[in-house]
């Protein structure tokens, strides 16, 4: 190591991820959707702003080998991926395979290895997240009045949710109102933290905005999903600390409210606002079609992207289920990896989520960031089971998504790491400087 070491490469570092988050928001805004050109430009930017992360970034050579080994089911997973995308499907979309993998590996990988080495790093990032999210809450509140553009920017309105709850249900500028939901979810936990963390007033009025982000985007998925994270906040620490107490817990939570549907039924509102009466819009239907294209091709998957061309083959059939996303996916993270992939990519794919949530429950002395972790990985396993989020994406929520699930993945090292930081901190320190002087090394 040398000790030209740069007091502003955290600051540098920050302001990579700041611009990796704000393409990451652009690229899922529903008015980029008919620019093609610019949107593959918007991703390029991502992974470019990742790839100066790396080079800004400096890890301790004592921890990079235990964090390559702890992402080993994203390195079964990437020889899966690309060896069907290149072999067997005849190197379909050879860019976005590409990207999807060093994104991937900047996101599960690098960038959480990044903020585990820098506490400050980490803190602020999630800062970040906490206030861009409150502020991507504002143009919601507007579409929820009727309003259709901001100053030219069309807004992802959907007016037959008002037949339900009343309100126009709103996105806000992004695409679909699952992902502002699940943008409003990961804030609010972030910014839980923030107030937690800080006592600043400021992130109480963020936590509000948020909240009212969440509840006028009716996406049902997330708001499930927040509900479950909120509920292990309130359990015993045994359901936090026990791995088969914890998993066992989460199963129970995710299979509950659909046993008690009549008792929510009668609750007044709830099931107009949640649209009970709809079920699961279709979806049930979407999956069996979904499982009938697996066993096809069990084991190869069809290749990546076919999920649109496939569900819209079967259109007026779904149609009449009421499932809206014809011609995108199947709304099941892990069931449209295993149509595109087979069933063996998809069962290491979900090892990417389900490694990670039984690591989070190994006990340690950061309460606060421990639990930050926990609540925005069971959201995120909650939300994937109604909504397709992809490691590797280049929209904003599915790089939050991946960095946490990358926290979660490597928390088992985080005191080790720690102590690699501060030992590589004072190794670096000039001759006559203190620690406190010098910029945490990621």
């Amino acid at each position: 190591m040398t000790q030209n070491y740069p007091i502003y490469r955290r600051e540098l570092v920050f302001v990579c991820l700041l611009f990796a988050f704000a393409a990451g928001v652009f690229y899922d805004t529903r008015f980029i959707i008919p620019l093609e050109g610019v949107r593959a430009a918007v991703a390029a930017a991502v992974v470019a702003f990742f790839g100066a992360t790396l080079l800004l970034a400096r890890y301790p050579l004592q921890v990079i080998q235990p964090a390559v080994l702890a992402a080993w089911p994203l390195h079964l997973f990437t020889i899966c991926f690309l060896g069907l995308s290149w072999c067997v499907h005849d190197g379909a979309q050879l860019g976005t395979t590409i990207a999807y993998t060093i994104v991937a590996y900047a996101t599960y990988l690098l960038v959480p290895l990044c903020l585990m080495l820098d506490r400050q790093l980490f803190d602020s990032f999630v800062k970040m997240v906490a206030i861009g999210s409150a502020l991507l809450a504002i143009p919601s509140y507007v579409g929820a009045l009727g309003v259709d553009s901001i100053l030219g920017f069309p807004l992802s309105n959907k007016y037959s949710y008002s037949n339900f709850s009343g309100i126009v249900a709103s996105g806000g500028l992004f695409e679909h109102g699952e992902g502002h939901a699940l943008q409003m979810g990961l804030g609010l936990f972030c910014c839980f933290y923030a107030l937690r963390k800080s006592g600043n007033w400021f992130y109480a009025v963020c936590l509000m905005m948020i909240m009212g982000g969440l509840v006028v985007s009716q996406g049902r998925g997330p708001i499930f999903g927040v509900a479950v994270a909120g509920a292990f906040c309130f359990l015993p620490e045994v359901f936090r600390r026990s791995r088969l107490v914890f998993i066992g817990s989460f199963v129970v939570c995710l299979i509950f409210p659909f046993l008690i549907l009549p008792q929510l039924a009668k609750v007044p509102g709830v099931a107009d606002y949640l649209r009970l009466e709809r079920g699961l819009s279709g979806r049930e239907v979407a999956w069996e079609y979904a499982g009938s294209l697996i066993e096809a091709k069990p084991w190869t998957g069809h290749g990546l992207g076919s999920s649109a061309e496939l569900s819209e083959e079967a259109g007026n059939h779904l149609r009449k289920s009421g499932y809206s996303g014809i011609g995108t996916t199947f709304h099941n993270t892990f069931i449209t990896k295993a149509v595109e992939l087979g069933m063996l990519a998809a069962g290491i794919y979900t090892l990417m989520y389900i490694v990670p949530i039984i690591r989070i429950c190994k006990l340690t002395p950061y309460v606060l960031e421990q639990q930050l972790i926990r609540s925005i990985v069971v959201l995120t396993l909650t939300a994937s089971i109604f909504r397709d989020y992809n490691i590797g994406g280049v929209r904003s929520t599915s790089i939050i998504v991946a960095v946490f699930l990358g926290l979660a993945n490597l928390w088992p090292l985080a005191a080790e790491f720690e102590q690699a930081s501060q030992d590589a901190e004072d190794n670096l320190a000039l001759p006559g400087e203190t620690t406190e002087q010098q910029t945490v090394t990621c």
